[in-house]
């Protein structure tokens, strides 16, 4: 059984999963939304895995020449230092957040007058 098969009969299992929970009282149908999106991505990922292979592109371009593989460890360091940079911009904001102010109130763009 390959990859996309087992998705699609995960996110079988999923809709099942969410209707007995439905149908027993376990869950809402206020959630119910969130639950049957989550089900219908796992159904499609399966179908986009299987039909994945057929459409890939080749290996060379369009003169014949085999293409350039990228630099992994270039992008690698790209992203680590990326997502540093977010890491500590968010932990930076938390810090300076006032103790008895929300986030909303914070980024709340209001002109105070005394």
């Amino acid at each position: 059984m390959n990859l996309g098969q087992q998705m699609t009969i995960l996110g079988l299992v999923a809709l099942v999963y969410y209707a007995i929970m439905l149908t027993a009282g376990v869950l809402s149908t206020d959630v119910m939304p969130q639950f049957l999106v989550s089900g219908l991505i796992f159904l499609s990922s399966g179908r986009l895995l299987r039909k994945n292979p057929r459409t890939r592109s080749p290996k060379l371009d369009k003169d014949g020449n085999p293409r350039k593989e990228p630099n992994w460890t270039l992008r690698t360091q790209i992203l680590n230092w990326t997502m540093v940079f977010l890491i500590i911009c968010a932990l930076a904001l938390w810090v300076m957040k006032p103790v008895g102010m929300t986030f909303m109130e914070m980024f709340r763009l209001e002109v105070v007058i005394f």
